[in-house]
């Protein structure tokens, strides 16, 4: 089972890896974590699996002795919200994010809505160790459905008080058939803006799309930006915690470019540091610097993300992997809140989205995933650390090994939700970017050969 617990979640194949039996008893496990005591509320997104998943962990905690509040299928963020709004001491959520369909899994997240970090391993410990204790049979807890549609009111009604447009804009959505649909269309009308819609119904088959936004997996999106003449476009992940945009020319915008737009916007009333992770594009620091900005980089993850806003209260974040933050809200990412957010900066300006991007310079930028078994991945950016140490080169460990020259970068990172290694490079010229392709690449293949080599070897 271990495999199935990563660092900000558990994820695996439904009944091969994760089934009900260990979601009930992970449940149990989670009350013991707690004492036994308190409220818990339970979202899902929507796949197929999600409400056998729901139901078991609902039945596991409530076994455990405390009180659930299931929320039924919403976008990660009005869980979130939820959380925040109410007296609860934590809260769970269903999901396998943007991995294939066949997979779910189970997040823990904090009254503020943040996602676990450390205590992910003390659950896990404690699920090993056995001893969690049961209460009595008359200190069980109880299983209660929140009223339907009511979290996701509370939580629209919350954005379209706080976010509108000075004009109205023509935006294309695509949610995937992910649980943004429940929301995404709606308060973006409510706001004042028109709406088309591709891949709005719900089915956790995906069958139109992956559930991971990307430029490979958005071409219907930009293909309906450009037939509707919109200002702008954006695809939401399967569970609703992550946006792409898509500017009026129908290209993908780096999600740099659109967190320095808004970023820029934040700077103007409030004081606080700009949050980035490590792949990231150079681009960050050149340009909100001139704004008299502090960046501060972090490793990839929202929850770790989450724990470095607080602690350099930070007014805005942004990952690599588009998702975004605006604490001056709430702590959690937020798609859909960054979609008004920027819907605003849009209507206040007259010129096309596609135009103010392009004021942006940008250098070229790489990402592959280098597929890599879960019991070799770390060894191999151990090797890696090593290899570089011995060169004398400028490096940063904090995520995986990045190496900083002059004139690029270069990052190697095991993912803590897929057996791969990632590959992130930028540089200023493009036959830069191509050395340093080519050399990342045959520096992981020999460590991915030396650790197979030391495995054989041990066993």
């Amino acid at each position: 089972m271990d495999h199935i617990f990563r660092a900000y979640d558990i994820r695996g194949v439904f009944n091969e890896d994760l089934t009900t039996d260990f979601a009930a008893r992970i449940g149990e496990v989670f009350a013991s974590f707690h004492g036994h005591k308190g409220r818990v509320a339970i979202g899902r997104a929507v796949r197929i699996s999600s409400p056998a998943l729901e139901s078991a962990v609902a039945a596991g905690i409530a076994a455990g002795g405390m009180d659930v509040v299931t929320l039924g299928a919403c976008p990660i963020p009005v869980l979130n919200f939820h959380l925040n709004k109410g007296d609860y001491v934590a809260g769970v959520y269903i999901t396998a994010s943007h991995n294939p369909p066949e997979y779910n899994g189970i997040r823990w997240r904090n009254p503020d809505g943040s996602g676990y970090t450390s205590d992910n391993e003390r659950i896990k410990d404690l699920y090993y160790s056995g001893a969690t204790g049961r209460p009595a049979w008359d200190a069980v807890g109880s299983v209660t459905r929140y009223p339907e549609g009511e979290a996701i009111a509370d939580y629209t009604d919350f954005l379209a008080q706080r976010l509108t447009s000075p004009r109205p804009l023509k935006i294309v959505v695509d949610p995937g058939n992910g649980a943004a649909a429940l929301v995404a269309m709606d308060l973006l009308e409510r706001v004042g803006h028109r709406v088309e819609v591709i891949f709005g119904e719900i089915d956790g088959t995906f069958p139109n799309r992956s559930p991971h936004p990307t430029e490979r997996s958005l071409g219907g999106l930009m293909e309906a930006v450009l037939e509707h003449g919109a200002d702008l476009g954006v695809g939401y992940d399967g569970d609703g915690d992550r946006c792409v945009f898509v500017d009026d020319k129908g290209r993908v915008v780096q999600v740099e470019k659109v967190g320095i737009l808004v970023s820029r916007d934040l700077l103007k009333d409030h004081k606080g540091k700009i949050i980035a992770n490590l792949p990231c594009s150079m681009i960050v620091e050149e340009e909100l610097e001139k704004d008299g900005a502090e960046i501060v980089r972090v490793r990839v993850g929202d929850v770790f993300v989450c724990e470095e806003i607080k602690r350099h209260n930070g007014i805005f974040a942004m990952e690599i992997s588009a998702h975004f933050f605006l604490p001056t809200y709430y702590i959690f990412d937020d798609p859909m809140l960054m979609t008004l957010k920027l819907a605003e900066l849009l209507g206040a300006d007259e010129r096309p989205f596609s135009e103010i991007v392009d004021a942006i310079p940008s250098y070229p930028f790489i990402e592959e995933g280098f597929p890599c078994p879960d019991d070799l991945k770390f060894r191999v950016n151990e090797l890696l650390e090593e290899h570089f140490r011995a060169q004398g080169a400028t490096i940063d460990t904090t995520d995986g090994v990045k190496v900083s020259f002059d004139d690029g970068w270069g990052m190697l990172r095991p993912s803590n939700t897929q057996p791969l290694t990632r590959l992130f490079a930028e540089a200023r010229t493009q036959e830069r970017l191509d050395e340093l392709l080519e050399e990342f690449t045959r520096l992981f293949r020999g460590m991915m050969d030396r650790a197979k080599a030391e495995m054989d070897v041990s066993s």
